[in-house]
């Protein structure tokens, strides 16, 4: 601990610099941790993490190779500001004078040197204190190779880079500097108080870029994200360095950002339109609410006497061409008459040259009111490190699938312009809004929703950070049961001791698991002579670790020796017995398919459309009760054909030929029906408003009907087997528990890996519903029928239906005479026309299986299809053959 400063406590850091509490409760808990214990390079980590651990207990993991300690704050509470405070704490009662600031992007980098270093800048992190004799030295880009290194004049040295420049190998900071004698990261890993201050921190957790820090070997790391959580595979799992954590939820609650309010059309069903027609909508609506707050901002700056906002509209599109047809329409006349011509920019990496530097240079000036940009089109979303504090309008289009994408992109308008809330009521300018049109409902649902950012809390909890296992499905064998154990001393003659069980079970393991992998790779009837050595000689060496199992096995060498060589044979031909050989087929004549459909009339009861109104709907993402309306632009009919616009909406439909004849007659008099319905209620302007409205539902619901009189035809399909398969698929599955298959369980049922399978192929298996774990039981239960059961992986089978969709049973069933392909449907989904066409499709495989079979010496194959409902825990296969066998 320093003592050149003694005033400048944590408590004096906090008032000099104004901090909020969020950052001054972080700077208190460093103050916390560092005062317990001895921080130096080369620390023991593990008592470290105790002692960290006994103070905040969701800290349970450093996650690198040096102690680093997370602190994840909400966007828009203020991790630069902290940053200066957590560097200022350092020098003045550590004593450390060399830091290293990472950025993850060239955005955030900028960001950071100029605040870092632009003492006239209202953002300059260390505003307020007067610690440091003259401002730090910052060294960025290349400065380390223009000359010494040395303070010069300064008594601290902040060292800024991207990630970028030196996480590759081949980077300039690695190579040799002739001044250094040395690389400038070398140099950097050498310096003993080195202090790692990762911004942005979620994205150091790659592989390259978390070895890239660990290398620095600095003396601590401080990590700073809105977003604790690292992406593995489909997961998200959070941090396990976290040792404060202050969410969005409690962010808005305390007042620190606006609020997020979600904007739609009332009374308009958003599924039927088309993208570019949706689109123009969502635009139209977002520029009304951007007026409505410009308006709103402009008579707060007048009446308040406060500083003028100018706000801007962002529209998120999905790739640059999208980009390039929203900038033509919004600088079109069509779009306000040209009104944002010149007052709207685009903005993604693919720009270059002069319209690039002058897009770039409008967009990080997006602040200042004399920049006359009003709309910025972007493809990406700049997630980190464009700190503006005037987006007040978000338009994402066809971008917003995802709900963490959508909380990310309202994160974006958060941060307040007047540094606090206005609290004027009946006005947007504590709002944040976001055009959600077709996403509407779920986006309301999902915020008011536990989980939401905008009500969840700490999304880090003590002891619940419980990632997902992985793991591989094994032969089910039984090498390691009492019967198996006792026949190996009857084969021995050695005599029964503790020690010479794990012996047998060791032995037994390392055969399953060596012979498990080479039937997949390489399934013959007999094992080679060297595998087989392979096996033992593996055996041996693990027998041998341990000194007292060693000595036994000496002592029991000869009959042990003869009984591992044979035990790895047997095991081989059980093995390969094991398997259910699965027939691969071939189409060797695909047939044609027909369409047909037979004559009727619509049920037009289903029809039941009202015109809509031309409003807009503003809904509180925090509070449920706070909706406004305000009036829309209205909608133009001139020119739409309702009839051609339904029979284009239904054409696309694999199953809708429109060039044969009875399709075309029959599908022109139900869209007549249906249009002549609408238009007999609501005259014809009323008919092209609910048609433009409701065109996808109306077309899907004409379709439906369609279906109830259509049947398909393949004709002439011609497929014959190339081969059977010699073993079953492998499969690696991911799991949050594992439970035996007739065990309780308390989690989704599709996250559950369960064990102890004996009668199955292999030994674990997951299923999709309860009705096929039941199954499954079922099948091990039934020992008098069943020789064998297996839940296939997606690649066993190799039948397509629907015009290349891939058929994935949900089990295959062996028993004495006959092999059963078997589907678990639910009740309401027997009728469903793709599992009808996978029922026709499970009847032809078992038909061209048993055909083959017959004919080289296998066993017949049946299709079985079971209402979920009838499986039971106790029922046999020879019941359900009875009941449910399918043959056309």
């Amino acid at each position: 601990m320093s003592d050149r400063f003694p005033q400048y406590t944590p408590e004096y850091i906090s008032k000099a610099m104004s901090l909020r509490t969020p950052q001054e409760k972080s700077l208190f808990i460093l103050d916390k941790i560092l005062s317990s214990m001895e921080l130096k390079k080369g620390m023991d980590l593990k008592k470290a993490l105790d002692t960290v651990s006994s103070l905040y207990n969701i800290c349970s993991d450093f996650e690198r190779s040096f102690m680093s300690l997370t602190f994840a704050l909400a966007t828009g509470v203020g991790k630069t500001r902290l940053m200066g405070a957590f560097i200022a704490y350092l020098y003045t009662q550590h004593d450390i004078k060399n830091f290293f600031v990472v950025a993850p992007g060239t955005t955030v980098y900028d960001k950071l040197k100029k605040d870092l270093s632009d003492i006239t800048s209202e953002k300059y992190v260390f505003k307020g204190l007067g610690c440091f004799s003259s401002p730090p030295q910052i060294i960025v880009d290349d400065d380390y190779k223009e000359g010494n290194l040395s303070l010069m004049g300064s008594d601290i040295r902040i060292y800024v880079f991207n990630i970028d420049k030196f996480n590759k190998e081949n980077a300039n900071m690695r190579q040799i500097n002739e001044i250094l004698g040395d690389s400038f990261y070398n140099y950097l890993s050498s310096i003993p108080d080195l202090t790692l201050i990762m911004d942005e921190s979620h994205h150091y957790r790659a592989e390259k870029g978390a070895q890239a820090l660990d290398d620095l070997n600095p003396l601590l790391g401080l990590e700073l994200t809105a977003t604790p959580l690292v992406i593995k595979g489909n997961k998200q799992e959070p941090f396990k360095n976290v040792v404060y954590e202050y969410p969005l939820s409690k962010a808005i609650e305390d007042g620190y950002t606006r609020v997020p309010f979600a904007v739609t059309r009332s009374d308009v069903d958003f599924y039927n339109f088309g993208d570019e027609q949706l689109d123009k909508l969502m635009i139209l609506d977002g520029i009304a609410c951007h007026e409505k707050v410009r308006a709103e901002l402009e008579a707060y700056h007048i009446n308040h006497d406060k500083k003028r906002v100018k706000p801007f509209m962002m529209i998120v599109c999905k790739d640059k061409d999208h980009a390039s047809w929203v900038e033509k329409y919004v600088k079109s006349t069509e779009f306000h008459d040209g009104k944002y011509q010149d007052k709207t920019i685009k903005i993604y990496s693919g720009l270059k040259g002069k319209e690039s530097e002058e897009n770039m240079r409008l967009l990080l000036d997006v602040e200042d009111p004399d920049n006359p940009v009003e709309i910025v089109i972007h493809v990406n979303m700049l997630k980190e490190g464009w700190d503006v504090n005037n987006l007040y309008t978000i338009v994402p289009l066809r971008t917003a699938a995802s709900k963490i994408l959508r909380e990310q992109m309202v994160g974006r308008g958060l941060r307040l312009p007047f540094g606090e809330r206005t609290n004027e009521d009946g006005t947007n300018i504590d709002s944040v809004m976001l055009t959600a049109h077709d996403k509407f409902q779920e986006i309301v649902s999902e915020a008011q929703k536990g989980d939401s950012i905008f009500k969840a809390g700490n999304v880090i909890h003590a002891n619940k950070i419980a990632p997902q296992e992985t793991e591989y499905t094994q032969l089910s064998l039984d090498l390691g049961d009492k019967k198996h154990i006792t026949s190996a001393y009857e084969e021995t003659g050695i005599t029964r001791t503790e020690r010479t069980d794990k012996i047998i079970e060791t032995a037994s393991k390392i055969i399953k698991d060596e012979i498990g992998q080479e039937v997949q790779e390489s399934p013959t009837k007999s094992i080679t002579h060297e595998k087989k050595k392979k096996i033992v000689d593996r055996i041996k060496e693990t027998i041998n670790e341990d000194k007292d199992l060693a000595m036994i096995y000496k002592e029991n060498e000869n009959p042990l020796l003869a009984w591992f060589e044979t035990q790895v044979e047997k095991t081989h031909v059980k093995a390969m017995e094991k398997f259910i050989p699965i027939p691969r087929i071939k189409v060797t004549d695909a047939g044609t398919e027909e369409y047909v459909f037979t004559d009727f009339d619509l049920n037009l009861d289903e029809f039941t459309q009202v015109p809509i109104n031309n409003q807009l709907l503003i809904q509180n993402l925090i509070k449920a009760s706070d909706l406004q309306m305000i009036k829309g632009d209205a909608i133009d009919f001139d020119g739409y054909n309702p009839k051609k616009i339904l029979v284009d909406e239904i054409r696309k439909a694999d199953e809708i030929d429109y060039e044969r004849e009875n399709c075309a007659t029959l599908l022109k008099k139900l869209v007549s029906q249906v249009c002549g319905h609408f238009e007999n209620h609501y005259m014809e302007n009323g008919m092209k408003n609910i048609v433009m409205m409701y065109k996808r539902d109306i077309a899907q619901k004409i379709y439906s009907q369609m279906m109830q009189h259509f049947y398909c035809e393949n004709g002439f399909l011609q497929e014959e087997v190339i081969n059977a398969s010699k073993t079953n698929v492998c499969q690696r599955y991911n799991y949050e528990e594992k439970v035996n298959l007739y065990g309780k369980y308390t989690k989704n049922i599709q996250s559950v890996l369960f064990d102890g399978i004996e009668y199955g192929v292999f030994e674990t298996a997951k299923f999709d519903s309860r009705p096929e774990l039941l199954f499954a039981r079922a099948m091990e239960r039934d020992r008098d029928n069943v020789i064998n059961w297996l839940r296939p992986a997606p690649t066993e089978f190799n039948i397509t239906y629907n015009r290349g969709h891939n058929y994935e049973p949900d089990f295959v069933v062996e028993t004495k005479d006959i092999i059963y392909l078997v589907e678990i449907k639910g009740e309401d989904k027997q009728n469903d026309p793709d599992v009808i066409a996978k029922k026709k499709r499970g009847i032809q495989y078992c038909k061209v299986a048993t055909k083959w079979c017959k004919a080289n010496g296998y066993k017949e194959w049946e299709h079985l299809f079971i209402p979920s409902l009838q499986v039971q825990d106790t029922s046999t296969i020879e019941n359900l053959a009875s009941r449910f066998i399918v043959t056309e």
